[in-house]
């Protein structure tokens, strides 16, 4: 912010003239440098409004405005009466799309290679500077200034980090004379644009590779200010890199970093990286924020709301409907309030034109706004003086006050109502004009044509205005044009002493507005002059009720916003479930004829003839068991479920990604899974972090994770990670054979052995260290605080894999998938490893060929803790019917197979002092059956998650009706749109909660 001060006097220092060092060709241009603007409704700054007023512009500033103000000599006078004036409006991110790489899909997918001192990944150049790469065109210049924009901050729209962006003033030319401040802030976005660098492909790896690169850069100083003093030995110098010196200079800078968000979530996960390290930053959003405003104001974050209102959805007819989901009918229905909506908590915000297919809806998108309830006041705040503060101009920009620059823009009535035009606009006292910006000529004239005296009485809109001519009683017909200050009557001449016929008055306003003058042509040829003076200005005498109509949405608020949203947290109530069979899934086995009392989200009491309760579940007939855990799942996640770019990504994190608005959730809450194990996929031999989620419904995805649960990392071996049927295209990764796999473990962990000696003896002499996420990650599985979930099938890498942990001192904490468990079982067994199968799938690989649905029984029989998991969101729904499935092929008991959804997978997780089982003390994470659990006839009556029931059969019911009274709504709000004229939506239909399954490698990042 000091750095932007001082320049900014620099800019200012010199009113009367640009300085610049480019030599003037031909005649200096000596523009007016005094003007006053009289007679103008003034709105100096939103809330405030001046009548009658004046603003006086000298070389380029505002130098008085008020109602009483004295004109200088020499000034040239201009009469505004009629119009409005405010403060020129700042647009807080033009990010202009600039490809900066050739993208060739024939290109080999690997890491392209840096001659020059730049960053290894091409979407990651925080040097890159707008004022050296864009060009403003005068045309782009135009639309902008055409809406009242008088300064943009403008970017390059490619990449990671993007580079710092400028800001410019909207009067075109060169950006040597246009920029305002050379290096405005640094952009940040999750979408890789341009770059041919495979790293990354996924939301958390963009992630992972914004949050290394911020340390790198802190580092970077760090480490090249300890080398220039000498503290490090010449082996120690750290790398040349133009990227991280710029970028940790805007860290330890203070400078404002803009992340551009895909969604409301992204928000939040911008802002979790930013508070890593202390950035000062805002938030671009995408107009859905109204879907989690509790969780935004949770953090309070400064956003750039868009006004990317959707289209009417095409429901014109019945086929059509059928593509349209109930998501798209809400948004359509609520985006135009989202301005209001976030207004209404307290969140700051400003407006912008950005994602935007048409700049010039701006201004009826505005009025929108308005209309759905955000004040005028606001708006023009949005618009004015809170991107002023944003962009750190508020001492010179957004206000219409003495000593601020002139950034004017003059309409013809109030803006924020529907018939108002921008018809002039002052960039640094530049006169633009937009329209006809001609002064109001409405109201009496007393008109002299020869020895006639007549009154003219003009009338309508201001923009086409009416004639009406008499002479003492007589009216005379009169037809009247009226542009750029150019006058012409047509009076039809009948009864006048100069004969019949069209009398021609042609004549120019003077410049105060308030007198005519020109020549006369009469009917038979001659021409004389006339004249006439204003004798009274036009008055609107009409009423209205309201200058800005109200509409609304529905007003429909739930979380998730979508089908089967709660419009609230289900209570945390006291329960009594009376006469149930339960299966505790612990030593007490299965209980006829028992009550369960659940209190504060916790198993309060069991056992017969208990009281209590606020509510009373007559559970007779019903069977009462834990909630099912996933060990290994898919659902809930972002965009990508592999970084698979890499063979050791041990720096992503699904718990950054988590999608809690997936439906998948609702849908295995109704299969009784109150906890699921979000994997990353096995694309690498060292994959991502994982996180164990409560299916909280609603809540998001902070408040879904199970935070008591210990981190865990997913491995991977077989086929997947040496790249077997990737293709053509992907055959130089390394590894590429199982040996391969075992090597590049092996380097990974002593890797990580050695960074941890060399961190260590950094910080005891106080010197500069890189911080290594991947590294630090790995350090976690070799001090036994994060645990290995392996996917894996051939028993000889199931060996090979507890070998080599072992080796480093550590125990493989579950192999998933394993259908060759059954051949390693003791092994396993001596290793500590536990195991979590499929039940019965086989053959659809090579590598499976030798499954045999006995696994999962064989394996609990030699003393391994044995689960069976999905990976797949269908499969969730029916994980009780996947354990049963032991029972016909393995022949153990009931209440075994059962524990294989339960208690075992919580074991492996080490989550089994939570969860898992039905025992006083543990978390109330119940499902009510209606039958034996194990039975394919038996279906979920409720499923609660820490007492909370957040599935219910009858409430599944009133939801259903509910959404589809909804839909009805909202479809004939949508017809009525479309009969009222608005353009039906010719976009595709938004594209659902992905199902990934472990294999799924699309880049997920790229483009924009």
């Amino acid at each position: 912010m000091k750095q932007i001060a001082v320049l900014m006097a620099l800019v200012f220092c010199s009113a009367s003239a640009q300085q610049t060092t480019r030599p003037i060709e031909g005649i200096r241009s000596k523009p007016i440098t005094l003007v006053a603007l009289t007679n103008l409704v003034v709105i100096p700054e939103p809330g405030v409004r001046l009548e009658r007023a004046t603003v006086l512009i000298r070389d380029g500033v505002i130098e008085a405005v008020g109602s009483n103000i004295s004109i200088p000599p020499g000034a040239t006078v201009l009469d505004c009466r009629g119009q409005w004036c405010y403060a020129g409006f700042l647009e807080p991110y033009a990010v202009m799309r600039d490809t900066l790489y050739r993208i060739d899909d024939d290109e080999s997918p690997q890491t392209p290679s840096v001659p020059t001192a730049h960053h290894w990944n091409q979407a990651v150049h925080p040097e890159l500077r707008a004022v050296e790469r864009l060009v403003l065109r005068e045309n782009d210049v135009e639309q902008y200034r055409k809406l009242g924009f008088c300064v943009l901050h403008v970017g390059v729209g490619d990449g990671i980090f993007r580079g710092s962006s400028a800001l410019v003033s909207a009067k075109g030319g060169a950006l040597a004379d246009a920029a305002i401040v050379a290096d405005a802030a640094q952009l940040v976005s999750f979408r890789k644009g341009s770059s041919r660098t495979p790293y990354p492909s996924s939301l958390m790896g963009s992630i992972a590779l914004i949050r290394q690169t911020l340390l790198d850069a802190v580092w970077y100083l760090q480490a090249q200010s300890a080398y220039a003093e000498g503290k490090l030995g010449g082996s120690e110098r750290p790398e040349t890199n133009v990227a991280l010196e710029s970028l940790g200079r805007a860290i330890k800078g203070g400078k404002l970093f803009v992340f551009e968000a895909d969604d409301e979530h992204d928000i939040l996960r911008a802002h979790a990286i930013a508070a890593e390290q202390g950035l000062n930053a805002v938030y671009v959003g995408t107009g859905s924020e109204y879907r989690r405003l509790p969780s935004l104001l949770r953090i309070k974050p400064k956003l750039i709301v868009p006004l990317n209102f959707p289209d009417v959805p095409d429901v014109s007819s019945y086929d059509h409907a059928l593509d349209v989901s109930l998501e798209d009918l809400l948004h359509w229905d609520a985006a135009p309030e989202n301005p209001y909506r976030c207004d209404s908590v307290g969140l700051w915000f400003c407006l912008s034109t950005y994602r935007l297919d048409d700049r010039g809806s701006f201004w009826s998108r505005v009025r929108r706004a308005v209309q759905y309830g955000l004040s005028p006041d606001r708006a023009l705040a949005a618009m004015t003086i809170r991107p002023a503060e944003l962009l750190g101009l508020s001492s010179q920009y957004g206000k219409v006050r003495a000593g601020y620059r002139a950034n004017l823009v003059l309409a013809s009535g109030d803006l924020f109502a529907t018939d108002a035009t921008i018809q002039t606009v002052y960039v640094d006292g530049q006169q633009f004009r937009i329209g006809d910006d001609a002064p109001d000529i409405r109201g009496r004239w007393q008109i002299v044509v020869g020895s006639d005296t007549l009154e003219l009485s003009i009338s309508g809109e201001r923009s086409r205005p009416m004639a009406t001519i008499r002479r003492d009683t007589q009216r005379i017909r009169a037809d009247l044009t009226y542009r750029d200050r150019a006058v012409t009557l047509h009076i039809v001449a009948d009864s006048l002493q100069w004969g019949s016929g069209i009398l021609r008055l042609s004549a120019h306003l003077d410049t105060g507005a308030a007198a005519l003058g020109g020549a006369a042509a009469f009917p038979d040829g001659t021409v004389r002059r006339w004249y006439a003076r204003r004798i009274e200005y036009f008055k609107d005498t009409s009423q209205k009720e309201t200058p800005y109509p109200r509409r609304r949405s529905l007003g429909v608020v739930m979380y998730p916003y979508g089908p089967f949203g709660y419009e609230s947290r289900p209570p945390q109530r006291s329960v009594l479930f009376k006469g149930a069979t339960v299966w505790t899934c612990a030593a007490a086995g299965v209980l006829d004829s028992t009550d369960v009392l659940i209190r504060d989200g916790k198993i309060a009491a069991i056992g017969r003839n208990l009281r209590g309760g606020d509510t009373v579940v007559d559970a007779r007939a019903l069977h009462l068991t834990p909630g099912i855990i996933d060990e290994h799942s898919h659902i809930a996640i972002a965009r990508g479920v592999n970084e698979g770019t890499h063979a050791v990504t041990a720096e992503v994190e699904i718990g950054r990604v988590i999608n809690s608005d997936d439906i998948n959730i609702y849908r295995q809450l109704a299969g009784g899974v109150t906890s699921s194990h979000l994997l990353h996929g096995s694309a690498n031999p060292i994959g991502g972090q994982l996180q164990l989620i409560k299916l909280r419904w609603g809540e998001d995805a902070e408040g879904l994770k199970f935070t008591q649960a210990p981190p865990t990392i997913k491995f991977a071996l077989g086929e997947n990670v040496k790249q077997s049927n990737w293709g053509d295209r992907y055959t130089t990764r390394y590894p590429q054979t199982r040996m391969g796999v075992e090597e590049i473990m092996r380097d990974a962990f002593r890797a990580a052995s050695e960074y941890e000696r060399a961190r260590d003896s950094a910080r005891r002499v106080g010197l500069p260290f890189r911080w290594d996420l991947q590294l630090e990650t790995l350090l976690e599985i070799l001090r036994g605080k994060r645990f290995i979930h392996c996917h894996s099938y051939v028993q000889s890498e199931i060996v090979m894999l507890m070998r080599l942990a072992e080796e480093f001192g550590f125990c493989v904490q579950t192999f998933t998938h394993i259908l060759e468990g059954y051949k390693v079982a003791r092994e396993m067994k001596a290793h500590g490893a536990t195991a979590s199968s499929f039940s019965d799938w086989w053959a659809y690989k090579f590598e499976v060929y030798d499954a045999i649905p006995q696994n999962p029984a064989i394996m609990a029989e030699q003393g391994i803790v044995t689960s069976v998991n999905s990976d797949d969101a269908e499969m969730a729904r029916r994980l009780n019917q996947e354990a049963a499935k032991s029972v016909k092929y393995g022949g153990i008991s009931p209440e075994e197979a059962l524990k294989m959804c339960t208690i075992n997978p919580a074991i492996q997780l080490k989550v089994d002092a939570y969860t898992g089982s039905i025992e006083v003390g543990k978390d109330a994470d119940l499902v009510l059956w209606s039958g034996n659990p194990l039975s394919s006839t038996s279906r979920v009556e409720q499923t609660y998650v820490d007492g909370r029931c957040y599935f219910d059969r009858s409430r599944d019911e009133q939801l259903r009706q509910r959404d589809q009274r909804l839909r009805a709504l909202l479809e004939q709000r949508a017809l009525e749109a479309l009969r009222q004229g608005e353009q039906p939506s010719t976009q595709a239909p938004r594209r659902r909660s992905r199902l990934y399954h472990c294999e799924d490698i699309e880049d997920e990042v790229a483009g924009w």
